[in-house]
């Protein structure tokens, strides 16, 4: 199996994302598992690359990170420390992604491997389109920012319930980051024992988690960017110049 890799690493990645999507659970046969295993690992490194290279850049811009996402001191120190902009994975997390394993099933691999290379990320913020704060927060939930809870925030917020849900939360809607009433939270449901799996709750029902992710980058960590982007060319080429591609 390590011409998957090899392919990979050569610039296949739709052809290999594919390849092991298609094999389901046969991902877990030990001819294969290490293989997607490492691939996956790449995957997410990747992401997690586009994510560092990103929030100095939003920064450079203007974009004000955290605004709408808490309406008092209090909520907003509670999330600096419960969610903040970007946290990476500690030595403890593949101990905590075996926790939620145990509690709520088997992850998909890409999940699993985003808790423990990549980590969590909040973009949850407003870009300076407007002097009216209410403008910026309506435009910034239309904007959908990248968010993915940590996989210690998924176990504080399933205590006590995981008897009665079979999925785990990646994110609050696009509505709910920025405190209007949602439809429920971005999730993957489990047990799931393949390589990757579909993100319940979002708007396009057949997107995966991978492909929720490399929506969120073709547009900077913004998906919402696609149907309303008011940025200037300039600023939307510099946010994604150079992001890696997987």
């Amino acid at each position: 199996m390590t011409e998957l890799y090899d392919r990979y690493q050569k610039g296949y990645y739709q052809e290999v994302y594919d390849e092991l999507l298609a094999m389901q659970e046969r991902i877990y046969e030990s001819q294969i598992y290490e293989e997607a295993l490492r691939i996956t690992k790449e995957i997410m490194r990747r992401v997690r690359n586009n994510i560092e290279l990103l929030i100095p850049r939003l920064r450079d811009i203007g974009y004000h990170f955290g605004e709408g996402f808490s309406e008092s001191p209090e909520e907003e120190a509670y999330w600096e420390q419960a969610a903040p902009i970007y946290r990476a994975p500690t030595p403890e997390t593949p101990e905590h992604v075996a926790e939620l394993e145990q509690l709520a099933g088997t992850l998909p691999l890409t999940l699993k491997c985003c808790y423990e290379v990549v980590g969590s990320v909040n973009f949850v913020g407003t870009f300076p389109i407007s002097e009216n704060q209410k403008d910026r927060i309506a435009y910034g939930s239309d904007l959908d920012p990248l968010f993915i809870y940590s996989v210690e925030m998924v176990l504080t917020m399933g205590e006590g319930y995981w008897h009665d849900v079979n999925k785990v939360s990646i994110a609050p809607d696009r509505y709910f980051k920025f405190g209007y009433g949602g439809g429920g939270p971005y999730a993957v449901q489990t047990p799931c024992r393949t390589f990757d799996a579909p993100l319940k709750g979002y708007e396009d029902l057949e997107i995966t988690f991978v492909n929720y992710l490399r929506q969120c980058f073709r547009w900077g960590g913004f998906p919402g960017l696609e149907s309303d982007n008011r940025l200037s060319h300039d600023k939307l080429e510099y946010l994604t110049k150079d992001l890696l591609s997987f």
